[in-house]
């Protein structure tokens, strides 16, 4: 009787055991976060990870000898749903290191809200249309400069026809700019300064904030680094 009174207590501490151990593994999270990823994370300041996740660029034509930008693009939709209203469009922009002698009229620049970027002298070459949709310049000259204005470098541009952003330049910290594009994109619009110009010289830690007047929409412009040209551009826009 004690014999077998034994077999059942042993067979039920090896039921508890195998029990136990099927619910830890229903619980348990198959990806988990070490802390070395967190002070990556952290350390990088980044939004769009590091820049060996960076693919590589599409050329504007299949003849085109000048370096495509590496340009990633992502959507934020904040996880809060009080704030879901608004979600972030964002790209982050590499360019190559061009020779002096480069030809900047071939450098992609022009910015359209799609995420396009291309040169004066491609949007020259085709159809009026693509001047029309694009928004501002980033990279010619060193500063963000409303398309509609280049008449010197686009010869479709039109300020009758195109969207006619606005420039300020900010002084939010990175943080405030990580938390405005992944969790509250609401907040380009609610601290909007005002006033604004149509052209901004810019240097290597700037953070530019921009209002498409047309379209009352607003975004930012961070100048990640110089050298190499690293900019992102990040649009609040309504999320149905």
């Amino acid at each position: 009787m004690k014999k077998l009174a034994s077999l059942i207590k042993l067979f039920c501490c090896i039921l508890v055991i195998t029990i136990g151990g099927c619910y830890e593994n229903s619980v348990t999270p198959n990806r988990t976060t070490t802390n070395a990823t967190l002070n990556e994370t952290i350390a990088n300041k980044t939004i769009f990870g590091r820049e060996g996740e960076l693919p590589e660029g599409i050329p504007e034509s299949n003849s085109w000898r000048y370096p495509y930008p590496d340009i990633i693009e992502r959507e934020f939709i904040p996880p809060n749903r009080l704030f879901a209203h608004t979600k972030c469009l964002a790209w982050r922009i590499t360019w190559p290191e061009y020779e002096e002698s480069a030809d900047e009229n071939k450098i992609p620049t022009v910015f359209a809200m799609n995420g396009l970027l291309t040169s004066f002298k491609y949007l020259n070459s085709i159809d009026p249309q693509n001047t029309h949709n694009t928004v501002f310049s980033l990279y010619y000259n060193n500063k963000v400069e409303a398309s509609s204005l280049l008449w010197a470098e686009l010869y479709h541009a039109d300020v009758s026809l195109m969207e006619a952003p606005l420039f300020v330049l900010g002084d939010q910290p990175i943080d405030n700019i990580i938390d405005w594009v992944t969790e509250r994109p609401d907040l380009f619009k609610h601290y909007w300064p005002g006033g604004g110009t149509n052209d901004l010289d810019y240097s290597e830690g700037d953070f530019i904030q921009y209002k498409l007047t047309d379209a009352q929409l607003f975004g930012g412009i961070r100048i990640v680094s110089m050298s190499p040209r690293i900019i992102e551009v990040y649009l609040a826009v309504p999320n149905y």
